[in-house]
């Protein structure tokens, strides 16, 4: 897990608000990611691309929100649900949680004490980042599976990896592969703590796997 996205209403009144639950995600080493500055892009296109770049969304709702604004910020809200993203709302007491979104988990904040809702908060991301994993770098052995890796790297799908859980294996997912000074490494996502995992690389010339591997992610491929 890299980022959140916070969806939240633009007023100098609640800033001083968002800003203690942009100071949590970010002291969970996650990037924090709003609306605020889209370049002069068609708004609702490029809020949905920072939605989808993001790893999970955090809604602010507050009573200040009317209007225009509201809508902005509820849109915001499904489309993260409709991107199947992890969803949170933080909604300021007083202010009600409508269809479609009641049946959805919240958290319920008072601005003059956001301790509990600030705890919460953090809770949440703890587990999503047990969930959702966090990108990884391993490192690719032989020298000649790496040199097979270089050669084709123009290509699509060379190393591509897979999880297994519950004595089930996930979908191949395409590696990022780095070079680096004397070798390769891939850039893997979505690796947890117990993560098991394998690594195939596939070319023309054939296919090579590796043995289910864990963190120590110096994968050898034979």
């Amino acid at each position: 897990m890299e980022s959140i996205f916070l969806s939240h209403h633009f007023d100098d009144e609640v800033e001083p608000v968002v800003e203690s639950f942009t100071r949590l995600i970010k002291s969970h080493d996650l990037e924090v990611i709003d609306g605020r500055r889209l370049q002069g892009q068609l708004v609702l296109n490029a809020v949905q691309d920072k939605i989808e770049q993001a790893d999970a969304v955090v809604v602010f709702l507050s009573k200040r929100e009317s209007g225009k604004t509201n809508d902005w910020v509820q849109q915001e809200r499904i489309i993260a649900q409709t991107l199947g993203k992890p969803v949170i709302a933080i909604i300021e007491e007083g202010v009600a949680n409508t269809a479609p979104f009641s049946g959805f988990e919240t958290l319920q904040y008072d601005s003059n004490d956001l301790v509990e809702t600030l705890l919460q908060l953090s809770e949440t991301i703890f587990g999503w980042k047990m969930e959702l994993g966090e990108q990884v770098e391993a490192h690719l052995e032989p020298d000649d599976i790496v040199a097979t890796v270089i050669e084709n790297a123009n290509l699509q799908g060379v190393v591509q990896y897979r999880f297994l859980k519950k004595r089930s294996w996930g979908e191949w997912q395409e590696a990022m592969v780095v070079p680096r000074p004397g070798g390769v490494s891939l850039l893997l996502n979505g690796v947890t703590r117990d993560s098991q995992m394998q690594i195939k690389v596939s070319t023309n010339n054939g296919t090579w796997n590796s043995a289910v591997v864990n963190r120590n992610l110096r994968i050898l491929v034979s």
